[in-house]
């Protein structure tokens, strides 16, 4: 008997342990699936507009830095160069 109360109060006290993770992670969830469920501003079915022509070259990236505007102290690229070649 006591030691199914011990592992029982073992168990308890871990599970309480991640409740502020838990939280955390349902928040995260729900942030992601309200961007997910966002209407497009853009009518994909829609044919209107200019149509270009097959376009072939290469993409080159230099020294780009770039951050978002409304977490500026979060730093995505710093002086990122690259290289894309035709057809990859």
């Amino acid at each position: 008997v006591f030691f199914a109360l011990t592992m029982t109060a073992i168990g308890v006290s871990q599970t309480s342990a991640l409740a502020p993770d838990s939280s955390k992670a349902k928040a995260a969830a729900a942030s992601i699936f309200s961007i997910l469920d966002r209407k497009s501003k853009i009518d994909p079915s829609n044919e209107a507009g200019d149509m270009l022509p097959s376009v072939k070259g290469d993409i080159e990236f230099q020294h780009v830095s770039f951050k978002y505007p409304t977490r500026p102290d979060v730093q995505i690229f710093r002086d990122l160069s690259l290289i894309v070649s035709s057809g990859k």
